[in-house]
């Protein structure tokens, strides 16, 4: 049976080399490879954000009843992390700031100097192993006292946000050079307060979906003219918005076909089903 086994992939492999032509294509230079988190995916122990709350009073909306309370603890372990990310062979990793982490209630009236710390202990692991680090600054966390005050259909978070990300850019910024203001902003809007299928969990489609993405977009730009107007200078990094999206292609080569493709392209951005996603650093 060993023998046979053998035989059995050793005509499996010489029918793939046999076949396949060699693709002598290279990335480009500056392309970067890496992985990411997300705060609520990795930490613990940090002011109440949306998904805190979401699973607290509803564990029943999750599978296994699970929650980020303690999640895989990289707060504790992220040297262990960015051994294994030095050990994959990546040269960036990307993962977002907890807000609630640095202004446990949303607001800079009160700093967490441990969390500030934490991160600048994270950073520096990466740096000192050669790894880039890309941080998010939104990743869907909002603090639980923001949203108590209206959240992201309200206009006020634009100025909430903007004194947390200047306060990271501030914090942060001589060790980052390349940010992402928000990490899919359509399904914190579409997601959290149109279908109600994450923290929020408002579900009022047509009306606080758009609100939220007004409020989105105009914090994106705030925070994109803060780093502009404040901080490029001196830091030299660059901002930007993660955007997840399906591809649409036109059935047929027909003008109102191809019309329809690019609607669907521009109005949705990403749809809600089970097609693959593909993500997006501008």
């Amino acid at each position: 049976m060993g023998l046979k086994e053998v035989w059995v992939v050793s005509c499996l492999l010489a029918t793939c080399l046999g076949q396949d032509v060699v693709n002598n294509k290279a990335f480009p230079p500056d392309f970067l490879f890496g992985t990411a988190t997300a705060s609520y995916q990795v930490e613990d122990g940090k002011g109440e954000n949306i998904w805190d709350y979401l699973t607290h009073e509803h564990p029943e909306w999750v599978d296994g009843r699970g929650n980020g309370d303690i999640a895989c603890d990289s707060y504790h372990k992220y040297k262990e992390d960015v051994a294994i990310l030095k050990d994959l062979g990546v040269n960036h990793y990307r993962f977002s700031l907890s807000w609630s982490r640095i202004l446990p209630d949303g607001t800079i009236n009160k700093i967490n100097d441990a969390g500030v710390q934490y991160y600048k202990n994270l950073l520096k692991e990466l740096l000192d192993n050669d790894i880039i680090p890309v941080v998010t600054l939104y990743h869907w966390d909002l603090p639980q006292p923001l949203q108590e005050a209206g959240g992201w259909v309200d206009e006020f978070i634009v100025n909430k946000y903007v004194d947390y990300v200047r306060l990271a850019f501030q914090l942060f910024g001589d060790d980052v050079k390349y940010w992402a203001t928000f990490n899919e902003p359509k399904q914190t809007c579409l997601q959290g307060y149109g279908y109600g299928s994450m923290a929020p969990a408002v579900q009022h489609p047509g009306v606080d979906n758009y609100l939220c993405a007004h409020n989105v977009l105009k914090a994106h730009a705030a925070a994109w003219h803060v780093y502009d107007d404040e901080f490029r200078a001196t830091q030299n990094g660059k901002v930007t918005m993660v955007i997840d999206s399906n591809w649409f292609e036109p059935e047929t080569d027909s003008a109102a076909d191809r019309a329809a493709a690019e609607s669907k392209l521009q109005f949705i951005v990403s749809n809600t089903d089970n097609e693959k996603k593909k993500t997006y650093l501008f």
